[in-house]
């Protein structure tokens, strides 16, 4: 009960949530956690750090939580990228700067979002790479 009310006068203390200061990050962590890859891994992870997965091999709760994290992290930052070019951010440069990631992790996602058909490569401009959501 301790912890509880620790966490409840630390957030008091906090204030507010500036949610317009934080809405790309806050509609990337929501669409994160809608994901059908999350939601199952979500959904799967007491049958399989209890009864095994598919090959009858349990899981350790550590690693299996590692795995689900590494993918909710993952998604969370394909979210921001996929945000901050639907908001106007089309190069690799402008997407970085606006979500705070860094511009090899950026490409790479971004890669990935054009396999998932989630953004696409419009041309180039001064010999930079240009992006935009679909």
């Amino acid at each position: 009960m301790d912890v509880a009310s620790k966490t409840v006068d630390s957030i008091k203390q906090q204030g507010s949530l500036d949610n317009k200061a934080l809405e790309i990050q806050l509609e990337a962590a929501e669409m994160a956690v809608s994901n059908e890859t999350i939601r199952w891994l979500v959904g799967k992870e007491l049958k399989i750090t209890t009864h095994g997965d598919v090959y009858g091999r349990k899981w350790d709760v550590e690693k299996y939580e590692s795995v689900m994290y590494t993918e909710l992290e993952r998604e969370y930052h394909k979210n921001l990228i996929y945000l901050a070019i639907k908001q106007g951010s089309t190069s690799v440069r402008d997407v970085s700067a606006k979500t705070g990631l860094e511009l090899l992790g950026v490409s790479y996602l971004l890669a990935d979002l054009e396999r998932t058909n989630r953004v696409e490569f419009t041309g180039m401009t001064n010999s930079i790479p240009v992006f935009a959501a679909l």
